[in-house]
């Protein structure tokens, strides 16, 4: 289809952080940011928001709603979504298990995806891959899977390749069958393969293909070239999915964005150009996109958050919901910790679990579960170049705080320098050889994650 798109730039102040929203098909003659955007929405209703936002000219009234928007949008982003001007945040994910590389005849394992099947249990697909960094090889790069019985706590490794593709995947349980999603890879041309099952954990190829994906644009105007790992949700008219794109920007400082893509059997995939999601700062990872147990979509977007230059950098998981099979979405709030490659998994039992992955050079990749639990804890974390990270701990004695590098399951406690200022604990960690993106802090008896 030959159609010629006018691109937008709509600047926001999201979470703490200037963001930049592309918007494709629509010219404004004033920018409107997707707070001001929300606002207008329950203002003047959707209809006529959109209509505010093709105008080339506002009325007078526009001009007075938008004014409007501004002032109470102005107010809800002073301060870090979901965080406070100091950057802490309740502690609401505990670390529930973790598995590393390199065990049980395993290589580089990364990119957890979790389903409950039908007798309770919960199946963790993984990669089982190669790592030049780490050293690994002569793994088949395919897809491999734990299962646990006890909701995640421990996890027993399944024999087999679940399904031969050389990606992550995208799995979910949809009315007592299975489906997944996952690529096969070729040069410029990796196909999206759709697969089923009746018990979730045998697969079959349903079909596939090439996804088109120039039509997706960051905020600088370039089009996507390789996406990454697609992940699906079923709605109304069909599936939606969103992919970071993984191929337009080769070196940093990156500014990576997310695609949207649409599908009426799952199998055959569009680009909806309309609702990219490209910021001024990275999206470090694939974003998780879910429907949770209550019937709301949630997305998961792992950005890069800059920070003072003069405090260093802090990475937050930034929280969307849909309540509308994603036609729009609330604000963004902080999710309490960051983990790679998030994925979510409502149990029948009510437990709420956030699987994610790490990397160290050293090792290799991680598999980890979290559950969502309320403690009393508050905390934040901020990383200063490659080296170092600090924590402020509120609600726990020094006593009680762990550090810890998931990846090599190694305690490193006994390197961090820790200090205490009224109900905070000061902790910092310096490793000198830049190895800290797997490191976390692990408070009280619950291990609540930071």
């Amino acid at each position: 289809m030959n159609q010629r798109f006018k691109t937008i730039v709509v600047t926001a102040m999201v979470t703490g952080f200037f963001a930049a929203v592309s918007c494709v098909g629509a010219v404004s003659a004033v920018p409107v940011d997707p707070p001001v955007k929300t606002c207008l929405d329950k203002l003047i209703g959707s209809k006529a928001t959109n209509a505010l936002i093709k105008a080339k000219k506002l009325s007078k009234a526009q001009t007075a709603q938008v004014s409007k928007c501004k002032k109470s949008a102005a107010t809800s982003t002073a301060n870090p979504a979901g965080g406070s001007a100091s950057g802490m945040v309740a502690l609401n994910y505990v670390l529930l298990s973790t598995v590393i590389s390199l065990q049980s005849g395993l290589g580089n394992i990364s990119d957890p995806a979790l389903v409950q099947v039908a007798d309770g249990s919960v199946r963790m697909f993984f990669m089982n891959g190669n790592e030049p960094q780490a050293g690994i090889s002569g793994y088949d790069n395919l897809q491999h899977s734990y299962v646990s019985s006890d909701g995640g706590n421990t996890w027993t490794l399944e024999s087999g390749v679940r399904m031969n593709v050389q990606s992550p995947v995208s799995v979910n349980a949809i009315n007592g069958a299975y489906e997944a999603w996952g690529k096969v890879l070729a040069p410029g041309n990796d196909q999206l393969m759709h697969f089923t099952s009746a018990n979730g954990k045998d697969f079959t190829s349903v079909g596939g293909g090439v996804i088109a994906v120039t039509a997706c644009k960051g905020i600088g105007g370039a089009s996507a070239v390789r996406l990454g790992d697609p992940q699906m949700v079923k709605v109304a008219a069909g599936y939606i999915a969103y992919a970071h794109d993984s191929g337009t920007q080769t070196m940093g400082p990156y500014t990576r964005f997310v695609c949207a893509l649409t599908s009426t059997d799952g199998t055959t995939w569009t680009v909806d150009a309309s609702k990219t999601i490209s910021y001024s700062t990275d999206i470090a990872t694939n974003p998780e996109t879910y429907r949770n147990a209550s019937g709301v979509i949630e997305q998961i977007l792992p950005i890069d958050v800059a920070a003072d230059p003069q405090t260093g950098a802090r990475k937050g998981m930034q929280v969307r919901t849909s309540t509308n099979d994603g036609a729009s979405w609330s604000a963004l709030s902080e999710l309490s910790f960051w983990g790679a490659d998030p994925d979510r998994l409502d149990l029948a039992n009510g437990d709420s679990l956030l699987a994610f992955g790490g990397f160290d050079p050293r090792k290799g990749g991680l598999l980890a579960v979290a559950k969502k639990q309320t403690t009393s804890y508050k905390a934040s974390r901020v990383e200063s170049g490659i080296e170092k990270i600090t924590w402020v701990i509120s609600g726990a004695a020094q006593s009680a705080i762990k550090i810890k590098n998931l990846c090599t399951n190694s305690d490193v406690t006994s390197t961090a320098t820790f200090s205490t200022s009224g109900s905070n604990v000061t902790v910092t960690v310096v490793d000198s050889t830049g190895h800290t993106g797997c490191i976390y802090a692990l408070i009280g008896a619950e291990q609540a994650l930071k």
